[in-house]
This record gives structure tokens, C-alpha cells and sequence, in this order.
């Protein structure tokens, strides 16, 4: 009779860091540029603060005729801004709207401050995200290899 290999937490763990990470760590708990281009390899996106044609989606800011600051969130580089589906009267969504960009990957996108909150907030989502994946790629890989998940019902 074989002895059975189980899946673990600390496992999982092991595997992650042999590649560099840490569930533990969040999105640059100790090297920023490198989780940013980490994270930028894993879904092949692009962040500039750069206006230019070549981007796929630009988020910016606009003043209304009265005062008001609004946020542009548009995948339209011609000028032409849909009010009801660009415009953002609030910045909270935006990083919602930036994570959904870089889900789909392969993008350039403009966004006018870099340093604001809901850039940072997107990014820690996607790097959350990003480790996610990866812990389900090695969960994957370990079965392959013959390990399986302990079965934790006991019988009465």
C-alpha cells in the first residue's frame, strides 16, 4: 500500500515561494516595480501616464463647464466620450473599471495620475487575483503528481 500525498496550505505555500511570491505578501510589501512588472507579465498589460493614440483605454479627468470634476473611463481615443457609459461623476469605481482592463489583457491603457487611489487599489486587487491563480495552477499541478486533498469527515 502506497502512502497517500495530500495537498496543504503550507505546501502550496512552498511551491509559490520556489517562484518568488507569498500568499502572505500583498502587492508591493517589498519590491513595487517588481510586482508591478510581474503583474503586468502575468496579464500583458501596460500602464502609462503618456496621452498618445497608441494606448487601448484612457482614464482621465475633465472639468465641467460649472466646476465639477469628472472621470473619463473610455475605450473611445477619438474624443468621442459616451456621457452615460464614460463619464464618471464619482472616482470610486474606477479601479473596478481598471481591473476589468487589465482582465482582459493586452493592453495599453493611459491613466492621467498614477498615483492615485484607485490605481493602487486596482493593482492590489489584480496581484490578490494574480496569486489566486497561481495557487489554483500548482493545486493543478499537484494532482497531476499524485497529490490529493486529505478527506477531513471523520465517521462516527
Amino acid at each position: 500500500m502506497s502512502k497517500k500525498k495530500y495537498i496543504t496550505d503550507e505546501l502550496i505555500e512552498e511551491r509559490l515561494n520556489k517562484q518568488g511570491l507569498s500568499s502572505h505578501d500583498g502587492y508591493g510589501a517589498e519590491d513595487e516595480d517588481g510586482d508591478y512588472k510581474r503583474l503586468c507579465e502575468h496579464y500583458e498589460f501596460e500602464l502609462t501616464d503618456q496621452w498618445n493614440q497608441y494606448v487601448d483605454y484612457w482614464l482621465y479627468t475633465e472639468t465641467t463647464a460649472d466646476g465639477y470634476e469628472v472621470w473619463i473611463a473610455t475605450d473611445n481615443g477619438n474624443g468621442d466620450v459616451n456621457v452615460n457609459e464614460d463619464v464618471h461623476y464619482y472616482d470610486n469605481d474606477l479601479s473596478e473599471v481598471l481591473c476589468e482592463w487589465i482582465r482582459y489583457g493586452s493592453c495599453k491603457i493611459y491613466v492621467d495620475d498614477m498615483e492615485t487611489y484607485y490605481v493602487t487599489e486596482a493593482l492590489e486587487t489584480m496581484w490578490e487575483n494574480m496569486i489566486d491563480s497561481i495557487k489554483d495552477e500548482i493545486i493543478i499541478e499537484l494532482e497531476d503528481e499524485g497529490y490529493e486533498y486529505e478527506d477531513k469527515q471523520t465517521v462516527a
